[in-house]
């Protein structure tokens, strides 16, 4: 089976089964009590060996590709299954709801004495990006379709989003929780997908590393399916799926893509040395040539 469908399809296995290690760790890994952490339980164990074995395995199958891709997102990130931009429409549609969701949660918290409202300030700056990068998913791939070569600032938005939700989750959550064993999986799988969200527009720049993009993107995106069993609210949710759909689709294109042989070097453009439309960037793909 190819790695465009065997990447993704282990990674969310890999997802479904650590949520439900995680939710049996969350609900019988502490104390009744105190609610500290025991010293020893078999669902928190299990839990980490699928984070370990998640890793191992999206690095044994996302590496080996020969292709760099220099500067080249269109022939890095071009959809060439209806799954694969079903993915990417899947997080357009999950992130648009986050946004949504997360400027509802700031307009409907109440306001405090001082006129300030409960919520944090930045709820309603991550909704905008949330929309933002919702917009930039759904606008590149309609420039994918037409064969453009992608190099906008619209590639970068989702790690801004992805940039935010992290310290918004740490601060006005994590931080307060005295037990780090509690948040210190969601915590990596925040910082894994930031990572994946920075090498991913990589491509466009001449700077695109495919087997550490695969691994990075994959294991984020199984790291976020264990942390649905934390029960957040449904705003962050939303983001977190968002993301994850984001990312296990970019991994199917990008090992698609890579799996292809290299299209052939275009011959020199006599006028311009090769720098013309028609000539540089990614060997020929996703260039329109000059009229």
């Amino acid at each position: 089976m190819e790695k465009a469908v065997v990447l993704p399809a282990a990674a969310g296995a890999a997802g479904i089964a650590g949520l439900i290690a995680r939710w049996l760790y969350l609900d019988k890994g502490f104390e009744v009590g105190t609610g500290l952490p025991l010293s020893v339980s078999a669902p928190g164990i299990v839990m980490w060996i699928l984070a370990v074995a998640v890793v191992a395995v999206c690095f044994l199958l996302g590496r080996g590709s020969p292709r760099t891709f220099a500067q080249c997102y269109t022939g890095a990130f071009t959809p060439r299954r209806f799954f694969q931009a079903a993915g990417q429409m899947a997080a357009v549609v999950l992130l648009a709801a986050g946004g949504f969701l997360n400027l509802a949660a700031y307009v409907s918290s109440p306001v405090g004495p001082d006129g300030a409202r409960e919520e944090i300030l930045a709820r309603l700056f991550l909704g905008v990006l949330c929309l933002l990068a919702a917009a930039g998913i759904y606008l590149v791939l309609q420039l994918l379709r037409k064969g453009t070569e992608v190099r906008s600032v619209w590639l970068s938005v989702p790690g801004f989003a992805c940039c935010l939700w992290v310290m918004l989750n740490y601060y006005a959550s994590w931080a307060e929780d005295p037990i780090v064993a509690r948040y210190v999986l969601p915590l990596a799988a925040g910082l894994l997908t930031l990572v994946a969200c920075c090498l991913i527009p990589g491509f466009a720049y001449g700077k695109g590393r495919v087997t550490l993009t695969l691994v990075v993107s994959l294991t984020g995106a199984a790291l976020n399916l264990f942390t649905l069993a934390d029960g957040t609210p449904l705003y962050d949710t939303a983001v977190t799926l968002g993301l994850t759909f984001y990312l296990l689709a970019q991994a199917s294109i990008l090992a698609d893509n890579a799996n292809r042989p290299e299209p052939p070097e275009p011959p020199a453009c006599p006028s311009c040395s090769g720098g013309c439309a028609g000539c540089a960037g990614c060997g020929g793909e996703g260039q329109e040539p000059n009229p």
